[in-house]
């Protein structure tokens, strides 16, 4: 900074000297659209310092004069001024100034007047947006007007992000630069429809044989394409025009992938991993390092800037080590297509030029930049030739394929007669066998059913009558839905001498056939309990009913004790008083009353609506049937205030536990609670009706996995 500041002063003080006195042009018909880079001066700002106001005021002893018209790429991250004056002795006033490469991030024109004073600023580059540009075009293009005879002045800043940098400077006069750009677009036409075609040739062939080397190849000239597509500007245009971040990183991207793909595809086509497992190893390094490369295309800074000479030095060894292992394999005697190796020789000899421009070893840029398009057009053609004799090939061994899979056929046919003429004279031994078994099947299922529709009847005859229920509950409703033909639960309604009555719904171990001789035992406690033993309260039915089933399935013939047994919510309602007593063994039992909630049950309240509000009163967590360290466990006995229009409900499991829904899901004991909530106000038979209507919506399609059980009773 200090170097600049006293560059500045030593300007300022012999400026009317240092003004323009070098970097001038003349341009003539004759040399209109030639290249004048050795006429103008260059000053590098490598660390982006200065600006225009300090450049101005530089001498022209700061500057580098240009050693040739085509100078050299070279990678650099600094700010580049060019420093030029033009008279105009043709006859001609229109002109277009092109200057950089296409790709460059900023190019920043600026005309000076007579008095040193920047009078138009005009902004090109790829961080600019493509449609703000002054003239729409993929070069980095300035217009001016000069009259014969008059002089201009002018500044160039060139900014690059670490990509290569090209100063060549170059005066078209614009119909001629018009003409000339029509030529250059037909080329680049004819190498992008190059490309195109043979994408989508190679695609179709990749698609009929499926082999991996075609979509490698494809792969790999689609990218390079996309390459070229941006080193030409067209990516800025067509891709990416307001972008600045996406469109500076493109190149580089595209060029990287491009290699490996390349990468991929030589090492398919060569079988490295049958045929040189040490150079695959080679590869899958020179692969690794792109890929690295790669990662620092999109880290601002440092890693930024060298990504792009790495990219190059990487591709460069990456190329030679595919042409090396091409006739490495030759030399081996190894097979492989001459027009394979005539191809990477092309591009190896292209990508030289390419790569060594950009390194700076050859200092002709427009050969530089023009070799690698070429020499990859002709790669690709030639490639093309060859993946042609590799898909002839491929159909060649297909043939042979199938030839060899018809005669297999053919053998396999014959085989498969004389084994069938064997397996008609089983089938017809073992058919006879089987429709004997099968009567006898049929035979022993009929008793089976037989039996199992008995068991049926015997277990509804256990069930107390519909006529009986509703004259002893009055407002009434048993949902009963067994799942197979025989159930495991089963409900229970009796009269007690003191006129209160008794009712419970019970769920026993399992379902069926093992689940109904479980009910069976239960409700012959139950009769028990109410027309011998007289027993007051529905806790001491429970514990009596919990030792009389412990006792009929204490112990099987090993001695192993049986975990079988039952839930059941058991009340016990006097009308008279206006009480309901319960008791459970892990099934609850729901109160349904009507608003204003009693204040002896607001305590008790879990779920509620504008009208009603739903009670819950839990069971004891013990069954029947089962004990802990050989002693019964007590029942908790609830006692309730009950009123007109309060509704009990007393259910097993299988309801809440059935899957359905959209999403295959429980049923639950919430939706339960809220299904009941709100439908409260409806008659007992409506409820009933609703209850099982949406069950079945709800299972839908699925199975049913338990007995259901709901027992309505509204006081």
């Amino acid at each position: 900074m200090i170097v600049h500041k006293q560059l500045l002063f030593i300007s300022f003080l012999f400026f009317p000297i240092f003004l323009f006195s070098g970097g001038k042009i003349t341009i003539v018909n004759d040399n209109i659209g030639h290249s004048f880079s050795k006429q103008v001066l260059v000053f590098e700002d490598e660390q982006r310092t200065v600006e225009i106001d300090s450049i101005l005021k530089m001498p022209d002893s700061i500057f580098s004069v240009m050693t040739s018209e085509n100078p050299r790429v070279q990678f650099a991250n600094s700010r580049f001024w060019i420093k030029f004056s033009i008279t105009n002795s043709s006859d001609f006033i229109d002109f277009f100034i092109e200057t950089a490469r296409p790709i460059t991030d900023k190019v920043i024109f600026y005309r000076i007047n007579k008095a040193n004073e920047v009078v138009e600023i005009i902004r090109n580059g790829d961080d600019y947006n493509y449609y703000e540009k002054a003239i729409r075009h993929r070069k980095n293009l300035f217009s001016t007007q000069i009259k014969k005879g008059e002089t201009q002045h002018f500044y160039v800043a060139v900014i690059s992000g670490g990509e290569g940098v090209l100063l060549p400077l170059k005066v078209h006069e614009k119909m001629a630069f018009f003409e000339q750009d029509y030529k250059d677009q037909f080329k680049n036409g004819f190498y992008y429809g190059v490309i195109c075609l043979v994408i989508v040739i190679y695609f179709f062939f990749y698609l009929l044989l499926k082999d991996r080397s075609f979509l490698y190849y494809i792969l790999y000239v689609f990218f390079q394409g996309l390459l070229q597509f941006s080193l030409d500007g067209y990516s800025h245009h067509h891709f990416f025009p307001s972008s600045a971040y996406i469109i500076n990183r493109f190149p580089p991207f595209t060029g990287a992938v491009a290699i490996l793909f390349m990468l991929i595809y030589v090492s398919n086509f060569l079988n490295l991993r049958k045929n040189g497992p040490k150079l695959n190893g080679l590869f899958k390094l020179a692969g690794l390092l792109i890929g690295i490369a790669l990662v620092f295309i999109f880290i601002p800074g440092k890693l930024h800037a060298i990504s792009y000479p790495m990219i190059n030095a990487f591709s460069l060894v990456s190329i030679m080590l595919s042409v090396g292992t091409i006739f490495y394999l030759r030399i081996k005697g190894q097979a492989i297509d001459i027009y394979f190796t005539v191809a990477f020789v092309v591009l190896i000899v292209g990508a030289i030029v390419f790569i060594l421009g950009n390194f700076g070893i050859i200092q002709n840029a427009s050969i530089s930049l023009n070799a690698l398009k070429v020499c990859s057009v002709i790669e690709v053609v030639v490639l093309s030739i060859s993946m042609s004799f590799k898909y002839r090939e491929l159909q060649k061994d297909k043939e042979a394929a199938q030839a060899i899979a018809l005669e297999n056929l053919k053998e396999k046919n014959a085989i498969m007669d004389q084994a069938n003429i064997r397996l008609e004279e089983q089938v017809i031994e073992r058919t006879s066998e089987i429709e004997s078994q099968r009567s006898e099947l049929a035979y022993k299922n009929k008793e089976i059913l037989s039996s199992i529709e008995y068991a049926k009847r015997i277990q509804e005859a256990i069930l107390p009558p519909t006529g009986q229920i509703k004259q002893l509950l009055t407002d009434v409703f048993v949902l009963y839905a067994p799942k197979d033909v025989v159930s495991g639960d089963f409900y229970f309604v009796d009269e007690r001498s003191d006129g209160s009555v008794m009712f419970a719904a019970v769920d026993c171990t399992g379902h069926g056939v093992p689940g109904a001789f479980m009910s069976i035992v239960g409700a012959n406690y139950l009769n028990q309990a109410v027309s011998e033993n007289n027993l007051t309260t529905p806790a001491a039915v429970l514990s009596f009913l919990n030792t009389g089933v412990t006792k009929t399935i204490k112990n099987n013939n090993d001695g192993d004790t049986i975990r079988d047994g039952m839930d059941m919510s058991l009340c016990i309602v006097n009308k008279d008083r206006s009480e309901l007593q319960y008791a459970g063994a892990k099934n609850p039992l729901y109160l349904i009353t009507p608003k204003p909630v009693r204040t002896e049950l607001s305590e008790l309240v879990i779920m509620e609506n504008e009208q009603f509000a739903l009670i819950q009163i839990k069971g004891d967590k013990h069954p029947i049937g089962n004990y802990a360290d050989n002693e019964l466990e007590s029942f908790t006995n609830h006692v309730i205030k009950i009123e007109k229009g309060d509704v009990i409900y007393i259910f097993t499991d299988g309801y809440a536990d059935q899957f359905g829904g959209d999403r295959l899901k429980k049923f639950n004991y919430r939706r339960f609670k809220s299904l009941l909530l709100a439908n409260a106000a409806l008659p007992m038979l409506e409820q009933q009706k609703l209850l099982a209507d949406n069950f079945k919506t709800w299972m839908g399609s699925q199975e049913q996995i338990d007995d259901v059980l709901v027992m309505g009773v509204k006081i």
